[in-house]
Formats: C-alpha cells, structure tokens, sequence
C-alpha cells in the first residue's frame, strides 16, 4: 500500500489522526488564573494586616481596655447627670440589683464580643442582658408619674448611649463580623443609658419597656448594623 492509497474508512496514510479525549493533549487551565488571583489577594491582605500590627496583642488587653473605657464613659455620664441636678444618686438603694446586673452586662458583654470562640460566653452575656432587662422592668411596678414627656427619656438614653457605641465598634474593629458580637457589643453600649435611666426616672414598667428597653434595643441594632457596613482590619474568628 502507498502513502497515497486511501486508508479503509476515506483517510489518507499521510493524514492527521484527531485526538482523542484519553490522548495525550493537556487540559485547558482556565480555573488556574482565578485560583492564582485569589491567593495573591489573600496573600496581600495577611500582608497588609502583619505591617499594621507587627507585634501580636491579647484579645484580652483589648477587652480590658475597652471595658475600661466603656464604664469611665458611664461614669462620667453619671457624674454630669448629678452635677445637673438629673441623676438622683438616693436612687441606687432601691435599685441596687437593677444598677448591679447593668454593669455586669458592661463588663461580661464587652469581653463576650470580644473573646475568639467562647461560644458558652456569649450565651451567658445573652441570659445576663435578659434578666438585667427584666429586672428593670420589674423593679419599677406602677411607678410615680411624671410632668416630662415620656419621649424626653428615650431620646435622653440614645444621646447617652453614642460615646459607648462608638467605643465598642472601635474595640470591634480587630476581628471578625458576627451577629452575636455585635449585638453583645450594643447591649454593653445600651446599659449606659440603661443606668442613668434608673438613677433619673420613676415612671412605671410600661414607661420603662418602650422607652428605656426599647432605646436600649435600638442601640444594639444600630451596632449591628454599623459594624455590618465596615470591613474589619482582620477576619480573626
């Protein structure tokens, strides 16, 4: 047979045999320069987060710091509030309990949020926001009635409540974004508000539930959300 006979099944000898699926042929590599881009930007982002903090800092310095920096705010609250003649500092023995559980939430919520894990933490800060609440709508009964429009204490404990929410999305900065630290984070910002409402309003517990609870609320939410809308400087869990 010559090379210019026919090969049975119309094909020249000379001709070109198609590859096959199984042949030797490489694949095509069109995931590789997805793939390749995206450690690069991993890559510069871990880069990005060692040059500004080379030298690693505990998760719990930030917490004290913080903390520290969330209850002098309530302080100084409290201490403007008396010098005003607004905070009537002969309230706190009747509402020691209340006062007591509100700063426990400061404390425990702030670290909460803060802490890597500690899922058994977090929902130990939840139950503790939860009885603080209902122990100050307890607390209050029918209450004393009042010549302030009932408005004055909800808008009063939002304006009260800004310095600590900024505190708390500052400290919220250096780790990851979930919905329970967040909201941890609003309810330690919440309580200031919350204590300075118990120390300058005798109204009753419906008062107490829609304008100090539901201010109290409100404040949360809005750290959720804030802290939603920003990247954080690291994604540590």
């Amino acid at each position: 047979m010559t090379d210019d006979e026919p090969i049975p099944g119309g094909m020249h000898s000379g001709a070109q045999m198609p590859s096959t699926p199984g042949g030797d042929d490489p694949p095509p590599a069109e995931s590789a320069p997805s793939a390749n881009s995206a450690y690069l930007r991993a890559r510069a982002a871990a880069l990005a987060e060692l040059a500004r903090q080379p030298h690693p800092v505990s998760w719990r310095h930030d917490a004290l710091v913080a903390v520290f920096l969330v209850l002098s705010s309530t302080a100084i609250v409290m201490g403007a509030g008396a010098w005003l003649s607004i905070v009537e500092v002969d309230r706190m023995a009747g509402r020691w309990l209340s006062l007591g559980l509100l700063i426990s939430v400061q404390i425990l919520g702030i670290f909460a949020a803060i802490a890597p894990g500690r899922a058994r933490l977090r929902q130990g800060a939840a139950i503790l926001s939860i009885a603080a609440a209902v122990a100050i709508i307890v607390g209050r009964g029918v209450g004393t009635p009042s010549i302030t429009p009932a408005f004055a204490c909800s808008t009063s404990h939002l304006a009260v409540d800004l310095i600590p929410l900024a505190l708390v999305l500052y400290s919220l900065r250096k780790f990851s974004v979930t919905l329970g630290r967040s909201l941890l984070a609003g309810v330690a910002a919440a309580a200031t508000g919350a204590i300075a409402g118990e120390l300058s309003c005798g109204r009753g517990w419906s008062h107490v539930l829609v304008h100090h609870v539901g201010a109290g609320a409100l404040i949360a939410m809005a750290c959720v959300l804030l802290s939603r809308a920003r990247q954080p400087q690291t994604f540590s869990p």
